[in-house]
């Protein structure tokens, strides 16, 4: 399941994260996101299409959360082709995070609550 929405402009797009139960890594696209990028790291990622992206490092992301704090997404793919960021469901909860989605909120928790803004444009779900 992949839960996504309508992209505005290329500027707003950068700083929203899509929630992708199918994917196996974190992914991101545009290399100024990252606050560390280990660029030894190379690969390919496939995706639901079957095609493939090639990865070009792997490290962390500052993001800034709704209520202003920061929080790191850590070992996220940089993939200098992709258009969109991706979270991997599977990845965060292998790092213990619980996920809710519960009237129409999406809440992301570790020791305390991280809240993420959400759209919903024709059953698509968005994280900025």
């Amino acid at each position: 399941m992949l839960l996504m929405a309508y992209k505005k402009d290329e500027q707003d797009e950068v700083q929203k994260w899509y929630l992708d139960s199918g994917a196996s890594n974190h992914m991101c696209g545009k290399r100024s996101m990252f606050v560390e990028l280990d660029e030894s790291i190379k690969g390919d990622v496939a995706l639901g299409d079957e095609s493939k992206m090639k990865v070009k490092g792997k490290r962390n992301i500052l993001i800034r959360l709704k209520n202003g704090d920061h929080q790191f997404i850590s070992n996220v793919y940089y993939i200098p082709n992709m258009k969109t960021n991706i979270l991997s469901l599977g990845q965060l909860l292998e790092k213990g995070y619980d996920i809710r989605l519960k009237d129409n909120n999406l809440s992301i928790r570790t020791m305390r609550t991280i809240s993420l803004p959400r759209w919903q444009c024709q059953r698509i779900e968005c994280l900025s």
